[in-house]
């Protein structure tokens, strides 16, 4: 959080670790698990999360985005 949290407060979201990739890691995550019947209900809200991001167009963003999504469900701004 040190590194990202002013990045994240200037709305600056330049890729380190995509959201288009966090999406393909945490399905293949939620399909192992499944398989093996292990419920993961967090696992499954980040990936509700990191979704909209992507539809919103965001999916090339940087993980640290997410201060987008809870901006857009708390209805405030993020500066920058």
């Amino acid at each position: 959080m040190n590194a990202k949290s002013p990045m994240m407060i200037e709305g600056n979201f330049r890729p380190g670790f995509k959201i288009d990739l966090h999406i393909k890691d945490l399905s293949n995550a939620l399909d192992t698990g499944h398989s093996v019947g292990s419920p993961l209900p967090l696992t499954a809200a980040v990936m509700e999360m990191m979704q909209t991001l992507n539809a919103d167009g965001f999916g090339q963003e940087d993980h640290s985005a997410l201060a987008r999504y809870y901006a857009k469900v708390s209805g405030t701004k993020i500066s920058g």
